[in-house]
This record gives C-alpha cells, sequence and structure tokens, in this order.
C-alpha cells in the first residue's frame, strides 16, 4: 500500500510538472497488496487475508467453514492462487493450493489430513469470475452465481 501511495504521490507531482494528467490506475494496479475478505455461500463461508501480487500470484491465510446438516467443519488453511483481470474487466481467481493447518467438528479437533482431501474436493482449483468494484479502501467481487465477496484493506 506504501508503495502504491508513493508511486501515485509520484505521477501527481509528474504531471504538475509535465503538465498532463496521469493516467488511470487500472484494477490489476488497484487490487496488488494485502486485503481482509468475507464471502458466504450456502453451505460455505469463508474470511481471510490475501495479498495480491504483481504477476497474478496470491498467497492466503484462511478461515473456512463448511455445514451441511447437522455437520459442520471449521477449517483454518494457507494457499496460494493465480488471479488475472480478464478482458471484459471481470477477475479470474484460482486456488491452486490450500493446505488445513487446523481443524474442527462439533467443538472437536481433527486431524488435518482428514479435511485436507474434502479442501482439495470441494476448493483446490475451482476457478471463479467476478465482477468487480473498487470503492476507496475496499472492492466486492460478485461472481457468476451471485456470490458476494467483500474486501477491505
Amino acid at each position: 500500500m506504501k508503495q502504491l501511495v508513493c508511486a501515485t504521490v509520484a505521477m501527481a507531482f509528474g504531471a504538475c510538472a509535465s503538465g498532463t494528467a496521469p493516467a488511470a490506475e487500472s484494477p490489476a494496479d488497484k487490487i496488488l497488496g494485502k486485503w481482509t475478505c468475507k464471502a458466504a455461500a450456502e453451505g460455505m463461508s469463508t474470511e481471510g487475508l490475501v495479498d495480491y501480487g504483481k504477476g497474478g500470484a496470491a498467497g492466503l491465510d484462511a478461515k473456512i467453514n463448511f455445514s451441511q446438516g447437522n455437520l459442520s467443519v471449521d477449517v483454518a488453511a494457507t494457499g496460494e492462487a493465480d488471479w488475472k483481470f480478464l478482458p471484459d474487466g471481470k477477475l479470474e481467481e484460482t486456488i491452486t493450493k490450500l493446505t488445513v493447518m487446523s481443524g474442527k467438528t462439533g467443538g472437536r479437533d481433527v486431524p488435518p489430513a482428514l479435511i485436507q482431501a474434502m479442501v482439495d474436493q470441494l476448493v483446490v482449483n475451482q476457478t471463479s469470475t467476478g465482477i468487480v468494484v473498487f470503492s476507496g479502501a475496499s472492492f466486492t467481487s460478485t461472481d457468476e452465481n451471485g456470490v458476494v465477496t467483500t474486501c477491505v484493506r
């Protein structure tokens, strides 16, 4: 974020000196850095830190809750993702790796290895595409299923 602010200030001073307006910041530039994101869909909610890096790579620290009937599983995981803005302006994201660090069901600890297979099947290598709207120090992304993810700096 500090680099982004410094770059913006530098561009503004350069524009004043040259008499031209600075170029508009692209969505790919706006998304760079760390965001705290939350989303909820039927049977699943997530909350975590996403660090969008240059070149389309992201790091994740997430808390995930899967619920189905009376079964509820809480997972803490770290991971990696790929992201890019498509020509139509939508954000495409794919979680490429998600490692379960801990898990609980019914308030009891569950060995991460027992949950990893479920996480791999439900989350890893799943791609979502969303319409992104930036507003100050936040953005929302609404995917093709209507799931809204809200992120703040």
